[in-house]
């Protein structure tokens, strides 16, 4: 579990010095309400040369969600293949998704995201900021809305670069 969380934070979220990515029960909204963004499905490299083999693939799963399958190369060399569903959620003009693993369901991170042609900027929130746990999305969407323009909010950028784009069908 350890590996698959870092891999996420690597690309949807990478641990840093400010803090681990913030979890939660709940996601951000209803899944019925996403609705999918063309660009994001594909496959993406982490920019890192130390990482450069870690990448992760995005697939339309349904009319609202996305799959996500992970490889990372663990501690001991091995490839490890992480898998997971989730969704985008709007914020004030941001795009966030709420990610679930497979291996965990009822378990959130999230990750706002900018692709700027095949280049694709990631973003998590930080525990350090987010202190407290939410009962319902709506109270922590109410938090986003209210807190993600503020500084802290967010551990710093992370960038991947697009493999291969998949079509949205």
């Amino acid at each position: 579990m350890k590996i698959q969380i870092r891999l996420i934070s690597g690309m949807i979220m990478i641990m840093t010095m400010t803090g681990c990515p913030y979890e939660s029960p709940v996601p951000l909204s209803d899944s019925c309400l996403s609705s999918p963004d063309p660009v994001l499905a594909g496959k993406w490299f982490y920019a890192s040369r130390d990482r450069k083999n870690d990448t992760i693939e995005i697939v339309t799963f349904n009319e609202h969600e996305y799959y996500f399958e992970t490889r990372e190369k663990g501690k001991n060399g091995i490839m490890v293949t992480s898998r997971g569903r989730g969704f985008i959620t709007l914020v004030k003009g941001n795009k966030i998704i709420s990610y679930c693993s497979l291996d965990e369901p009822g378990k959130f991170i999230f990750f706002k995201y900018v692709i700027l042609d095949n280049k694709m900027i990631t973003w998590c929130p930080s525990d350090q900021f987010i202190k407290n746990g939410f009962k319902s999305s709506r109270e922590l969407l109410a938090f986003f809305t209210k807190n993600l323009n503020k500084t802290g909010f967010f551990e710093s950028a992370d960038t991947f670069f697009r493999v291969r784009h998949h079509n949205a069908n």
